[in-house]
């Protein structure tokens, strides 16, 4: 028999939520009427969404982030992220059907909360119905930016079924983009005019709903409201930007512990920490206490940005693995696009190095702001170097470790994701002032974010320093650099009509049909329907190839 998807057993011992001091005696088959009579059992199912969305955020992760130009592989592998990282997708990933499926079953337990219990019955009732129709939202938000073409290519384009009720046999075909985010955008109104409890920030709030409201809004380009939404955020009076010698700290607070984090998806320290770490998001990123696999590093693009200012706290989320201290290395990128490297000799503050028989000196150069790169002549022209230590390598890769997935509460790859954060309002808010026109407006906030950063005030930016970029080019460019492998930048790119620029060493370069560039247009930007959706669900259509 064919397994439909929308099946849901609410079989939710195994999922004990264990953030608050709850019963944490097993339970199972919750019936309509308990929901609807029982504010405890209505607590309890939406505790088992909360923790269900641990193994969501897995999958949610590589398919925001992977396809970005954050990150570089070091090698092959037959799992199958490396078809959505090296934008040849397939349609029967288990990726992208795990993600699917972990979606809607989340779609489908929220709902089972939504339509069982009444509304107005009570202040903690409105409070759960508030957290489900806020998390049915993220879901269905989440969807539709995998499986549908941004918002500004057409409202009519194919998104995602939009589930909204818990009927295991009612198999709603795909809905238009626009519909989705009118559906998402509804059920977070609806959340905010709910809410009557402060949560810590493990649990939906009025402000998480803020926040995505105000990504959705940026997203459709509706930008006054993009701001307005941001502005709420901030002004709440509830977050703060942490202070910058605390930032390079984000990923090893515990989300109650972080004043900045606005919803994060709670893992918990010595309950979530299977296999000692090394099937985790950031196992994947580096080596830590001795666990993880270490293989998809910081991409060349994204380290020469980040060095631009040695003060830059961000450089702390990277670490280079180095080998032999004695030895410095002027690492570089061949026309072939593979890593060269050369040694470097220091000489007082500069370093000196040797091509074609001559002793060299590494060049300097400085921009607007008093950013600074370093430069070498190679048998192939001028090169931007980056100076390290001699580094380990794979498969010829430098290895430089993310740590930004790892760490928290001092376990080597725990780490709670984060779905809003403070800083992503103040970039909401400086993208929408920018295509609004209120340039200097725009470049104040994200001068907020760069002095938290640690960059100097000779760093910062004004109207006349922008090198030849518009306020656009400078809001989105921090946004790479403040919100790297938070799963924004693909969205980033895409939904600005820009082009993914991946001509920089990794294996998305590897086989027979290698991306090196990726239009906004294409439909590889979005990934295919699970083929097995396909064949139970009737009327799913298939994006195109």
């Amino acid at each position: 028999m064919k397994k439909l998807i929308f099946i849901f057993t609410l079989s939710l011992g195994v999922l004990t939520f264990y953030s608050c001091d709850i019963d944490r005696t097993p339970f199972d088959s919750i019936t309509s009427e308990d929901l609807a009579n029982s504010e405890t059992s209505a607590f309890n199912v939406t505790l088992g969404t909360y923790s269900r969305m641990r193994a969501w955020t897995e999958n949610w992760h590589r398919l925001f982030e992977y396809p970005s130009d954050n990150v570089a592989l070091s090698g092959t592998t037959s799992d199958p992220l490396f078809f959505s990282y090296n934008f040849n997708r397939i349609p029967n990933s288990s990726r992208t059907a795990g993600f699917w499926r972990s979606s809607y079953q989340i779609v489908v337990a929220t709902n089972q909360v939504i339509g069982n219990v009444p509304e107005g019955s009570s202040p903690s009732n409105n409070q759960i119905l508030a957290e489900n129709y806020y998390i049915r939202a993220l879901m269905h938000f989440s969807l539709v930016n995998i499986f549908g073409k941004p918002y500004n290519q057409g409202v009519n384009n194919p998104g995602v079924p939009l589930k909204l009720d818990a009927e295991p046999l009612n198999h709603p075909i795909r809905s238009s983009v626009g519909d989705v985010y009118d559906q998402v955008e509804a059920d977070l109104l609806k959340a905010v005019s709910l809410f009557s409890e402060n949560k810590t920030n493990v649990y939906a709030s009025k402000e998480a709903a803020w926040a995505l409201l105000s990504r959705l809004y940026l997203y459709k380009e509706d930008n006054q409201k993009a701001a307005e939404y941001a502005d709420l955020v901030i002004n709440s009076g509830r977050f703060s930007l942490l202070q910058t010698n605390r930032l390079a700290d984000y990923p090893k607070l515990a989300p109650e512990s972080n004043s900045e984090t606005i919803f994060a998806v709670k893992f918990v320290k010595d309950v979530d920490y299977e296999s000692n770490g090394w099937f985790t998001i950031g196992s994947l990123y580096a080596n830590v206490q001795g666990a993880g696999w270490g293989e998809m590093y910081a991409s060349r693009p994204y380290l020469e940005l980040v060095r631009e200012f040695p003060e830059d706290q961000r450089n702390k989320f990277i670490q280079p693995v180095v080998v032999d201290q004695n030895v410095t290395w002027g690492l570089f990128v061949r026309n072939n696009l593979t890593y060269g490297w050369t040694e470097l000799t220091p000489q007082g503050e500069d370093f000196v190095y040797t091509h074609g028989g001559t002793t060299k000196l590494v060049e300097k150069e400085f921009n607007e702001r008093g950013g600074i790169s370093y430069h070498i002549d190679t048998d192939e022209g001028k090169k931007q170097i980056l100076i390290d230590k001699r580094l380990d390598l794979r498969n010829n890769f430098p290895k430089y470790f993310i740590l930004k997935c790892s760490g928290q509460e001092d376990q080597a790859h725990l780490w709670s994701p984060v779905v809003s954060r403070l800083a992503e309002m103040y970039l909401n808010k400086a993208e929408a002032l920018a295509k609004q026109g209120q340039n200097a407006e725009a470049l104040e906030l994200v001068n907020v974010i760069r002095t938290r950063a640690g960059i100097p005030q000779t760093g910062l930016y004004n109207l006349g320093n922008l090198g030849g970029k518009t306020v656009l080019d400078v809001v989105l460019e921090e946004r790479q650099l403040e919100l790297s492998w938070e799963g924004h930048r693909k969205m980033d790119v895409f939904r600005n009509g820009r082009m993914m620029d991946r001509r920089y060493p990794g294996t998305h370069l590897a086989g027979n049909n290698p991306r090196q560039t990726i239009l906004a247009n294409e439909n590889a930007i979005i990934e295919f329907i699970p083929e097995a959706q396909l064949l139970v669900h009737e009327g799913l259509t298939q994006n195109p190839g």
